[in-house]
């Protein structure tokens, strides 16, 4: 059997009142001989975390809310090597196919080109989550947010969940991924940060995934490795999170003036 040459490896994720769900995750991760720490960015440091435990090493860092991003970006901050790869995932999803984890590793270390990986992501009750999409027109923008417009723009929003392109039942190079899961490159951005924290909850994966374009690394749906995720735990009606989502909107808008798509992105140095 052919050994795998393996990046070295970690997971981050970022804690807001979930707590009870990191067992599963980390059940989940047990399986991975070559994990070698789960970095845990606690937003809720009020929550006991200090009995968990793993058969990995297991960082626990206790800071202010700030936003998922700078949770995150907290958390790569404490990876040592520069060639790592780090699983930057929510705290409320398994690792259904931890089989398939090392061939993601393999992947983006035969391919240093690769900025992130995306894996496939169903919720607990099977529903695809659509994890690779297409980068945001206004008419998707309204589709996604209004279930009336996915039917008056129902080929824009075919093409945004990359449904009228090549079979995703293999890798395909996709604009921008779901970020409940992503395999992120630490080396990306000369080891900057890799979210932009001026975005909160929403858009912040939308922004990675163009940054990681406009420095010439690509964005990849990689659907051999498998996650089940509690989605969507909020409420797509409450005013509070529609405020929210307008207003990191609004800031993706007003850093990249406009909607850009990913030719544009790959024309244009870095804002």
């Amino acid at each position: 059997m052919t050994k795998l040459n393996l990046p070295p490896f970690y997971v981050i994720t970022v804690n807001y009142y979930s707590g009870s769900y990191l067992p599963a995750l980390i059940s989940s991760l047990a399986p991975l001989p070559f994990l070698k720490k789960l970095i845990i960015v606690n937003h809720s440091p009020e929550e006991p975390l200090a009995d968990l435990t793993a058969p990995f090493p297991l960082q626990i860092i206790n800071q202010e809310n700030t936003g998922y991003g700078a949770g995150l970006n907290r958390g790569l901050r404490e990876i040592p090597e520069n060639n790592a790869i780090a699983l930057l995932c929510n705290p409320d999803l398994i690792l259904a196919a931890p089989a398939a984890a090392a061939g993601a590793l393999a992947y983006m270390e035969a391919d240093p080109g690769v900025g992130c990986l995306i894996p496939k992501s169903v919720t607990f009750q099977g529903e695809f989550l659509y994890p690779g999409r297409a980068f945001y027109t206004w008419k998707t923008l309204l589709a996604a947010r209004f279930s009336i417009f996915r039917r008056v723009f129902a080929k824009d929003y075919r093409k945004y969940l990359c449904l009228d392109g090549p079979p995703l039942s293999r890798p395909l190079e996709v604009d921008w991924g779901y970020g409940a899961a992503m395999f992120y490159r630490v080396s990306a951005f000369d080891r900057g940060p890799a979210f932009d924290t001026r975005f909160f909850l929403y858009m912040e994966d939308v922004d990675l995934c163009a940054r990681l374009w406009q420095s010439g690394l690509a964005v990849v749906y990689y659907p051999e490795v498998l996650f089940r995720h509690h989605s969507q735990r909020e409420s797509r009606s409450r005013w509070r999170f529609l405020f929210y989502h307008l207003a990191s909107l609004l800031k993706f808008v007003s850093k990249y003036r406009g909607l850009p798509q990913r030719e544009d992105l790959q024309r244009l140095k870095a804002p």
